[in-house]
């Protein structure tokens, strides 16, 4: 008969260390790949593409944008364009919507004397005619913001930012973004695959 005996050390911190590092690199794995399929998804083409598909790009720009970034201390990774002027471009991509592209509306104000607002700073040019005759012509079409020392400066400084609004507003354009994803069908495209990140990850 032989007698055996066996000791067995468990080092639960040791164990937790490894659970940790093992989950921060399948997560990068899992955030790479599932960038890479948004980024394949994307097709370099003139024109849109057809609404509920994945976006078309000239330049090249929206697949560079696309970037992943895991959190250690979280455990968790991010995915998805990280430019801010990107970010609120392609969001409208993602999720539909529209924009407003134009000048901001002014501060609406009822300005009274004492109060500093804005007047139109004029200018005068002089020509001279095939004739000889001097023309003169007077324009105001520049701005300028001083103390209004009248009732009457008053309304009228008043009166410019109503007229300014209203011009803005007219030339601002509305645009209709239908849905064309691509980061949501990236990452249900890889769903099935994301467990094999995780596989035999401790060691």
């Amino acid at each position: 008969m032989i007698g055996l005996r066996v000791r067995i050390k468990f080092d639960g911190q040791q164990l937790k260390k490894k659970v940790k590092n093992a989950t921060f690199r399948s997560l990068g794995q899992a955030g790479g790949a599932i960038r890479l399929t948004a980024r394949r998804s994307i097709k370099r083409k003139k024109g849109p593409s057809r609404p509920g598909t994945a976006p078309h790009t000239q330049t090249g720009n929206i697949k560079r944008t696309i970037r992943y970034d895991v959190g250690k201390q979280k455990q968790d990774v991010a995915v998805g364009p990280v430019r801010v002027t990107a970010s609120k471009l392609w969001e409208l991509h993602e999720h539909g919507g529209t924009k407003t592209s134009g000048k901001r509306q002014l501060v609406h104000s009822t300005f009274r004397v004492g109060d500093f607002g804005p007047i139109r700073k004029g200018r005068i040019v002089r020509r001279t005619t095939k004739s000889g005759r001097t023309q003169t012509y007077r324009y105001a079409d520049k701005y300028q913001r001083i103390k209004l020392k009248t009732q009457a400066q008053a309304a009228r400084a008043t009166r410019l930012i109503a007229e300014e609004n209203a011009r803005r507003a007219s030339d601002n354009l509305v645009r209709h973004y239908p849905k064309r994803p691509f980061m949501r069908p990236a990452l249900v495209a890889m769903t099935p695959r994301l467990p094999k990140f995780w596989k035999d990850s401790i060691r």
